[in-house]
């Protein structure tokens, strides 16, 4: 009888298993959440008031890389940042663009090189002669299945029942109902302040929008404001879509006619929700646009 309530004491004191996971960002979360159960914590890497685009990184937050059970982050041409931190680490990490069969979207030379002369009004600066890779490979639906394939076939420890093959089948059921949902509006002119939007609109055959800036931190020249508000009234474009980092009042002044639509392609505005629910907002949003513009 001793014995056995030894063992039942030494079980109760036992560590319960956990393990913690870290995406570099909150979409990649998303997906995580969707897939592991409550004994795995699932943190955010870049925080909510942080520039994804000019990411620096806190000492906690290097704290959390360096501990990590695993990572999982965009990989090195999408988030150079991170590269050199993840290199020293002596635990796992998993990156989307080393799975085969990822999908890249990668664009040509920088398409609004001819306004960067005009510098004297805050012009882009820096044209690219080479294509250069689009970073959002979260809002492909496919890429995250492939994600949580990978995820299932190598990290499979706390993952909840059924998964990852229940939400393989519940994205790709989601993505059929998207396609229908937009098929009305594929020609439909629209316009964006940068161009986030590409893996979402690809996969439901959207036309691409009118483009304000490649560069989120840097307005376009006056001659490019001049060319775009053309193109607006002759394609009649009704619908813009503002991400947090876009010059409101910029947007206004080239379309004072729009709908404007704000959205926020990293997911920062609803961190409780997971990677599905959260995507189906971002499509309604940019889909009640151009419905609203068509009326």
């Amino acid at each position: 009888m001793r014995r056995l309530w030894l063992t039942i004491l030494l079980f109760l004191c036992s560590p319960v298993w956990s393990q913690t996971l870290v995406a570099s960002v909150e979409p990649l979360a998303k997906v995580l959440r969707s897939l592991y159960g409550p004994e795995v914590e699932i943190l955010t890497l870049m925080e909510a008031n942080q520039n994804p685009h000019q990411l620096a990184l806190s000492p906690r937050q290097v704290l959390n890389v360096q501990q990590a059970d695993l990572v999982v982050w965009l990989g090195e041409a999408a988030e150079p940042p991170l590269t050199s931190l993840l290199a020293r680490r002596d635990k796992p990490s998993l990156a989307v663009l080393d799975l085969p069969g990822v999908q890249r979207r990668e664009t040509g030379g920088h398409p609004h090189a001819h306004d960067e002369a005009d510098h004297h009004d805050g012009a882009e600066h820096g044209a690219h002669e080479n294509a250069w890779l689009d970073p959002h490979l979260w809002l492909s639906v496919d890429n995250m299945r492939l994600l949580a394939a990978t995820l299932g076939e190598r990290f499979p420890a706390g993952m909840q029942a059924q998964q990852p093959a229940a939400w393989q089948q519940a994205t790709q059921d989601w993505l059929a109902r998207q396609q229908a949902a937009f098929a009305p509006f594929r020609e439909a002119p629209w316009l964006s302040y940068h161009h986030p939007w590409g893996y979402l609109t690809d996969s439901v055959d959207l036309a691409e929008p009118l483009v304000v800036t490649e560069q989120l931190d840097a307005g376009p020249g006056s001659r490019r404001f001049v060319s775009l508000a053309e193109a607006i009234r002759e394609q009649q474009v009704r619908c813009a879509i503002q991400e947090p980092e876009a010059r409101a009042n910029l947007l206004k002044r080239l379309c004072p006619d729009c709908y404007v639509q704000p959205l926020d392609p990293l997911g920062r505005d609803y961190p409780e929700l997971d990677y599905l629910p959260w995507l189906t907002g971002l499509a309604e949003g940019l889909r009640q646009c151009l419905k609203a513009a068509s009326q």
